[in-house]
């Protein structure tokens, strides 16, 4: 066991460092795309290894980050090398300690002559970078343009984490969003983390980047996470980062086993949606039927036995085709007792719903419309909603039913 970190001079003269690379798998592609290049240090008299973390701690100074990040950069370089003349087509994703990019600086070239150095192609490294630590903006983005006028990809590390600031992403315009694992950990299981996935996935498609998820350790992640647009995965479950060659393992079968899992859970989870969302239509026209012929008065009465009959229903109102709110907003109480009751309540009589997603497709012309699952307003569960037009007799005019379903943590159908 280390028992003494040697000084980090000395570490930084002697390069008693080594380089270790972790796989970034594209499931669609069934192939290794990229490699991390990540830094430990090792004592020279005893053999051991200095983990990153308590490596990097005892750069203490702007002059030693400096010294030792361009260290770490020059041995992953040397290291990469081999297996760039391997293989053309692999990507190094090297890390920068954007604390070091100042005025100073970021007109070294110094990365730019260390990969022509080794006779690797800038198209072939990706910068990866936590902006939040850098404190001179104007460097920071002249740094980033000078390395992709120069062929060379931009990564942003660490999104999603507690520091980053997602203001400077459209700024930076980067080639590649890596999802900090904190946001990937449990993704499948937790709703809330799956949106902000969902977003960050959306924002990159409009941005013209790709989303890589880092830190994924189960089957179950990856697969959620591939269903909602995530192709370039990193972390335990396919690799733990190791030395030269022995960093790109013979994973075919487990990506080959994973990609055909993926294949059947999505086929069975479509037949599973399309079943269920036959049976909610069913019963929401059947609802509709029965509204058709009831008379405003008896409105909340009616609601109300539909609550209690159809398990799944957790809310339920009655609109105008302005989208103003006609009835009582009828919920099924016990799933109420579990809401936060200053945060969500039941819309009342008059509420307007006229910019509501599940209205604006009935008043362009659509006769019923299903949204993806959200937190209701109404109940602070996860619910979607469907609404339905139908035509009221007793009023002769036409009117909307809106039914908020109930549906599972994992954010139901995607």
């Amino acid at each position: 066991m280390l028992t003494a970190v040697p000084d980090i001079q000395k570490i930084i003269e002697n390069r008693s460092l080594i380089t270790h690379f972790q796989p970034q798998v594209s499931l669609k592609r069934k192939a290794v795309v990229g490699l991390e290049a990540l830094s430990r240090g090792f004592d020279p008299q005893s053999g051991e290894i200095i983990p990153p973390t308590l490596l990097f701690e005892q750069a203490r100074d702007r002059a030693s980050r400096l010294a030792l990040d361009r260290a770490c950069r020059t041995n992953a370089a040397e290291s990469f090398a081999a297996l760039h003349r391997k293989d053309k087509s692999m990507m190094l994703s090297m890390n920068i300690d954007a604390s070091c990019i100042n005025e100073e600086t970021r007109g070294s070239c110094h990365l730019l002559n260390l990969v022509t150095r080794c006779g690797i192609s800038p198209s072939n490294v990706i910068i990866e970078i936590i902006e939040s630590r850098c404190e001179d903006m104007g460097a920071l983005m002249a740094f980033v343009n000078f390395y992709r006028k120069n062929d060379f990809l931009i990564a942003l590390d660490d999104v999603g984490a507690g520091f980053s600031n997602l203001d400077r992403i459209p700024l930076l315009k980067p080639d590649v969003i890596k999802l900090d694992r904190t946001l990937i950990s449990g993704v499948d299981k937790h709703f809330h983390k799956l949106e902000v996935v969902r977003s960050f996935v959306q924002m990159s498609n409009r941005l013209g980047c790709l989303v890589l998820a880092e830190g994924v350790e189960t089957a179950e992640e990856a697969m959620c996470l591939l269903s909602n647009g995530v192709d370039v995965f990193q972390g335990f479950y396919f690799a733990r980062p190791a030395p030269g060659l022995d960093a790109v393992p013979g994973m075919a079968t487990k990506v080959d086993a994973l990609a055909e899992r993926h294949r059947e859970n999505r086929t069975q989870q479509i037949a599973d949606d399309k079943r269920l969302y036959s049976s909610y239509d069913l019963t929401v026209l059947t609802m509709c039927q029965e509204l058709a012929e009831t008379l405003i008065k008896d409105m909340g009465r009616v609601l109300s036995h539909f609550v209690e009959i159809y398990d799944s229903v957790e809310c339920l109102y009655v609109l105008d085709m302005r989208g103003n709110q006609i009835s009582d907003t009828v919920c099924d109480p016990v799933r109420l007792k579990t809401s936060k009751r200053f945060l969500y309540e039941p819309a009342e009589v008059g509420a307007d719903h006229s910019l509501k997603e599940y209205f604006l497709p009935i008043q362009a012309g659509l006769e019923k419309f299903t949204t993806r699952p959200y937190i209701s307003l109404a109940s602070g569960n996860l619910c979607i909603t469907i609404s339905h037009m139908f035509y009221h007799k007793s009023s002769g005019r036409h009117r909307i039913l809106c039914v908020d379903m109930s549906r599972a943590e994992e954010g139901g159908p995607r």
